[in-house]
């Protein structure tokens, strides 16, 4: 910094440091034409303020408008923006089979705080996996505290037969119990655990930009705004994790034949991204657990339970037709077109007139290099799009694969239209994933766009896998600490058992980085 600047700076704060003032207090600040505002001051430099007035909503200050500023002088208001809110959903897994149910509760306290609240019950075979998580905030939206329970029961042996087929008449045992809690206690954070094993403690670095991944998402929503990366504690995996919240996207999708503009809530971390649409009404139509492999869709209090079993929604994977590759469906607003010939797979996005097509290219030669097949598709695609024309080309990956990107752009049917084609490494042969929407519509669905990527089915025998994700995980811990009793040739690798309903449901896979 420039000496010369320095007692300017100095000049234009506030000449007294801040008192300590309690942590739901707020500034007033007297403006010279009469005006007063509540709120926090969060810059003060070079005679520019800026007063967080609630959350997610500052103003700016020149200093000559202030009068004067009282620190810590009024108290802290209601977080307005936190909205009392209670929601049941029915939980599909790949194949669209109801395979539990989840509950949200989120309640505004009167000392200005919230409590975030959500319950969730699935099936997997014969076990029962039971999860509970609750987080809160004080008046000024900072996490406070956080609390994780998870159990797993199956029935007793001899159950089904002394009672009735209904789980309600079964005897269970407890498989498995774990209990986190995680207190804030200044720059540090308190974690507990209990298990069979019995309580364990240890604590973490915690700054005032740590949150928790229920709080993250909810302030998300409330706020409709994108927020920088985050450091989080998940009492899930009780582990600091890195995600990034974008409650400002808009977007339109077809709900029974009708266009309607939608909120995305996005949280997007190393394993992926999950999106939450939200209506105008502030009605949750659809929330993502683990991408389009594990979706919630809206139900009542008396029906989610029932529906379990017995409801389904469409498949969230397309496949084509002899099961050598697929598409995992990025959300309800592509839907996948059938019936295709063999060697093709198609999605389109009615909201937008948007189109996917993942194509097999037969008639090259085994030993074609990926360069002349780029060449031989942008020939094939000049003359499919004769009014789009190829401005771009990279070298690239596709889920591990050498690929090459061709970007197209021009005027289809009187609409400014773009189009990428990814050429793809395939089995001795070649791919091609064709991404075509307006132009107008490209930013909207660009994020649909890069999850296709990033999840294309490329081996079929990924389209019959294993359950990924929480239940996968704890069956690898499972298979894990059975290995560590036996010799390397004494363990039996079996696949994670799959989320079943009756009748049997197939077996699910979490798209990579979905």
């Amino acid at each position: 910094m420039n000496p010369l600047l320095l007692p300017l700076l100095l000049a234009c704060q506030d000449p007294s440091p801040p008192p300590q003032v309690p942590a739901t207090a707020r500034d007033v600040i007297h403006l010279k034409n009469g005006d007063t505002i509540e709120g926090r001051i969060t810059a003060s430099i070079d005679g520019y303020l800026e007063v967080e007035i609630e959350a997610g909503a500052t103003i700016g200050l020149a200093g000559n408008q202030v009068a004067s500023i009282k620190r810590g002088a009024a108290a802290a208001a209601p977080s307005a923006a936190i909205d009392r809110r209670t929601e049941w959903f029915v939980l599909h897994d790949a194949s669209g089979q109801a395979v539990g149910w989840l509950s949200v509760v989120v309640t505004p306290r009167a000392d200005g705080g919230f409590t975030a609240n959500e319950e969730y019950e699935f099936q997997n075979g014969a076990r029962r996996y039971q999860v509970t998580t609750q987080a809160s905030a004080d008046a000024q939206l900072q996490p406070t505290s956080c609390y994780y329970r998870e159990r797993v029961t199956e029935p007793v042996l001899g159950s089904l037969t002394l009672f009735s087929a209904d789980r309600a008449g079964l005897q269970e045992r407890i498989v498995d119990e774990r209990i986190v809690e995680a207190t804030r206690r200044g720059e540090r954070l308190l974690v507990q655990r209990l298990d069979k094993n019995g309580r364990s403690e240890r604590d973490l670095p915690w700054t005032a930009d740590h949150n928790f991944p229920l709080l993250a998402r909810t302030l998300a929503r409330a706020r409709g705004a994108a927020t920088t990366t985050l450091a989080l504690f998940d009492p899930a995996t009780e582990e600091l994790v890195q995600r990034s919240y974008d409650g400002s996207r808009r977007r339109a999708v077809v709900i029974d034949g009708k266009s309607v503009q939608v909120t995305e809530v996005a949280e997007t971390g190393a394993t992926g991204r999950n999106a939450e649409w939200v209506d105008a009404s502030a009605r949750t139509l659809r929330r993502e657990l683990a991408g389009p492999a594990l979706v919630a869709v809206p139900s009542s209090a008396s029906s989610a339970r029932l529906a379990v079993g017995s409801s389904t929604i469409a498949s969230a994977i397309a496949t084509e037709a002899t099961g050598a590759f697929g598409l995992w469906v990025p959300n309800p607003a592509w839907l996948a077109r059938a019936p295709m010939p063999a060697g093709q797979v198609a999605l389109a996005c009615e909201a937008h007139g948007a189109s996917v097509h993942l194509s097999r290219l037969d008639h090259l030669e085994a030993d074609t290099s990926l360069s002349v097949a780029a060449d031989a598709v942008t020939s094939w695609f000049r003359l499919l799009q004769p009014q789009l024309s190829v401005t771009a080309r990279e070298e690239t990956t596709v889920r591990d694969r050498a690929s090459v990107r061709l970007t197209a752009k021009g005027r289809s049917q009187g609409v400014d239209t773009t189009a990428t084609l990814d050429v793809i490494a395939h089995q001795g042969r070649f791919l091609v994933l064709t991404c075509v929407a307006p132009a107008a519509a490209w930013d909207e669905l660009a994020a649909d766009f890069v999850f296709l990527r990033r999840t294309v089915e490329l081996d079929a025998r990924a389209l019959q896998p294993e359950l990924q994700g929480p239940i996968a995980q704890r069956e690898r811990a499972q298979q894990a600490k059975v290995a560590r009793h036996k010799g390397p040739q004494d363990v039996v690798r079996t696949p994670a058992p799959a989320v079943e309903s009756k009748p049997k449901a197939p077996r699910v896979r979490i798209p990579n980085g979905g």
